[in-house]
């Protein structure tokens, strides 16, 4: 049976302060509408229309510090650097037009800085979902990073790519404000998601010292809960185990969370029992037992925990996770 540990996490208010979140997914939405009306309408705007140009020009440093939110687990204190650049973008941007003159040395060396920075947020924000997949990440998190770094790809080579080699059309103009839209629409799912399945913060550095025995102590524990079934009780917890070891309570959690990398007794345990809960429901020799049956004899208590569990690991129900086996 292999050790994998759940990752999630979790976006919401801190200190009060509204989250990371949705402070740039309104500045990209101001961004971008900005764009789509600067492209779409021009000079008729009027004395705004300048005003619109210079507030659509850092989409791409909105958009990237948004996917940062996204994707990264809140932290109590996040780097000044990334606003930095985006500032500066927004800076070089309201330069060049109002330097007008885009021929002088200093204009070029403007223009030049400004596309090196937005092509580098292009790169980081297509990527920056990518980074925090490992095998232990969940089923339903893994597919979520996977379809948003495909659609912002998406968007992003039609945009900047195929757009700017197009022929020029009485639809042509369009089509970098229909992909600001459809990157608009795409950014409002995936708050929505991220609101719905939150990250977690990340765990502080580990204050106390393992104990001497770590390594030993994490392979008996995973003996006794794997090999001795241990997991098959409903109510195992921390003490229980700790008797059976003759280890202080505190000893085992410190090797749970540190060699045997999870979060806590209870979500290495129903590690264990998603684990069993898959193999038994992917074995035909079990098809004649009922998942509730299965449930109680991986150690869950009731249906409903089960349930829940297994479809955060896996992506689906016990049933589909069956049927599927079954049609396979």
């Amino acid at each position: 049976m292999r050790m994998r540990v759940e990752v999630q996490t979790a976006m919401g208010r801190s200190g009060g302060r509204w989250p990371e979140t949705y402070v740039y997914g309104g500045l990209f939405a101001a961004a971008m509408i900005a764009f789509c009306l600067a492209r779409l309408l021009g000079q008729r705007l009027g004395p705004a229309s300048e005003l619109m140009a210079i507030a659509g020009d850092a989409t791409c440093g909105w958009s990237w510090l948004l996917v940062r939110a996204l994707f990264q687990p809140p932290r109590a204190q996040r780097a000044a650097w990334p606003l930095v650049l985006v500032l500066t973008l927004v800076v070089v941007g309201a330069f060049l037009r109002a330097a007008g003159d885009l021929t002088t040395p200093f204009a070029r060396m403007a223009l030049n800085l400004g596309e090196l920075i937005s092509s580098a947020m292009l790169v980081m924000a297509t990527l920056e979902p990518l980074k925090g997949l490992s095998k232990r990440t969940p089923a339903p998190e893994r597919r979520f990073r996977l379809i948003f770094v495909a659609g912002y790809a998406a968007v992003l080579s039609v945009a900047v790519i195929w757009a700017n080699g197009a022929p020029s059309t009485p639809w042509s103009q369009a089509i970098k404000p229909l992909c600001g839209l459809t990157a608009l629409a795409g950014m409002g799912a995936a708050l929505v998601y991220r609101r719905r399945h939150p990250l977690e913060p990340e765990r502080p550095a580990r204050q106390t010292p393992l104990p001497a025995n770590a390594q030993d102590l994490a392979q008996a524990i995973w003996r006794w809960v794997v090999d001795e079934k241990l997991y098959a009780q409903p109510d195992l917890r921390v003490a229980d185990l700790a008797r059976r070891l003759g280890e202080p309570d505190y000893k085992v959690t410190q090797c749970v969370t540190g060699p045997l990398g999870f979060r806590n007794f209870n979500q290495m345990v129903n590690h264990v029992r998603i684990e069993e809960a898959q193999r038994r429901l992917a074995d035909p020799a079990f098809d004649h037992l009922p998942i509730l049956t299965l449930a109680y004899d991986c150690g869950f208590g009731s249906i409903g925990p089960f349930n829940r569990a297994f479809k955060a690991k896996t992506g689906m129900t016990p049933q589909a996770f069956r049927k599927g086996r079954r049609g396979a």
